[in-house]
């Protein structure tokens, strides 16, 4: 008996939490998956390519963790990536990565699906686009942080998107950055506003190298010159930075089921990525040494589960993030 206390009495694994709390939701709610990856920049790294390398074999056996937790429930309509290191992804690396996601989760066919590559403006080789569009990827986001790149670059790579066949073209603006002045900025945001978008992510570069961001006032001034000009040129405000051309829409598209209740469980995969599968949210681990280290116990990398106070909120951002372009 007490044997059985001091058992009942023991703190169960946040891992283990996820994955009980995941196992008791009703088989019914079938809602398709999106799937979220994180890949961060390794450019700081001895050796980014063997960095890179590494990570994404870790990613992949979280991924595989993922699918057996939730095997046979429902298909993936959703894939898409995130983090400072995504438009970077080698291809062989990206077709390696898919091939391993495709065997181990259900996607949908055809159009029914709804899957975003992510490109850097500045390395984009030629013909990459289609060949994206040939694996099956619906939408582009093109990473732009203004280096690099010529005024007419931008527009070429949009009108490539939509050329190759991409139902959506997305341009992650990139501002903020250590020693960015205002003029630069304005420069940008004429830039992508010219090369007209479907839809524009803003994107604080700042908060990407530590020790380095700018005083709150200032970051406050471009945050807002940002929004004012993305008004003036017709764009929407539809959540958690992001803007979609709608004219004469002046407020956020909802998805079916209203606030609070995204139409796709959310699964985040990698450092600091965090997943809502129901009501049952969680950030994983962001240091990537803690990251290695669980999944080498073949636990998911969960730091903690999110508190009920925090899961609502989450979950309409995700809502606005996912689905307000649908």
């Amino acid at each position: 008996m007490h044997a059985e206390r001091s058992a009942a009495a023991t703190p169960l694994s946040p891992s283990l939490d996820y994955m009980l709390a995941v196992a008791r939701l009703p088989m019914y709610d079938l809602r398709p998956l999106s799937l979220c990856l994180h890949i961060p920049d390794f450019f700081a790294e001895a050796d980014p390519d063997a960095a890179l390398e590494s990570y994404l074999c870790y990613l992949k056996r979280e991924a595989t963790l993922h699918a057996v937790l939730l095997a046979g429930t429902s298909s993936v309509r959703q894939l898409g990536f995130d983090g400072a290191g995504a438009a970077s992804l080698p291809e062989r690396a990206l077709d390696a990565l898919i091939g391993h996601l495709r065997r181990h989760f259900r996607f949908m066919d055809g159009d029914a699906g709804d899957y975003e590559a992510a490109i850097d403006a500045t390395t984009m080789a030629p013909g990459r686009l289609r060949r994206l569009r040939e694996r099956g990827f619906h939408r582009i986001r093109i990473h732009f942080d203004g280096e690099g790149v010529g005024p007419e670059r931008l527009p070429v790579l949009v009108d490539g998107a939509r050329g190759a066949g991409f139902r959506s073209v997305c341009v992650a603006l990139v501002y903020g950055m250590p020693g960015q002045r205002l003029g630069r900025l304005r420069w940008m945001l004429e830039t992508v506003v010219g090369a007209a978008p479907d839809r524009i992510a803003l994107c604080h570069g700042s908060k990407m190298c530590s020790g380095t961001a700018l005083p709150g006032s200032v970051a406050q001034r471009m945050q807002q010159m940002c929004a004012d000009r993305l008004d003036m040129a017709s764009y929407t405000h539809g959540g958690a930075g992001r803007y979609a051309r709608l004219p004469g829409n002046t407020a956020p598209a909802c998805a079916p089921g209203g606030y609070g209740r995204p139409s796709t469980h959310l699964v985040g995969c990698g450092v600091g990525a965090v997943a809502a599968v129901g009501p049952v949210a969680c950030r994983n681990v962001s240091v990537l040494y803690d990251y290695y280290r669980l999944l080498d116990r073949n636990e998911l990398p969960v730091e903690r589960l999110l508190p009920v106070d925090q899961t609502e909120p989450y979950l309409m951002q995700v809502k606005d993030s996912r689905d307000a372009d649908q």
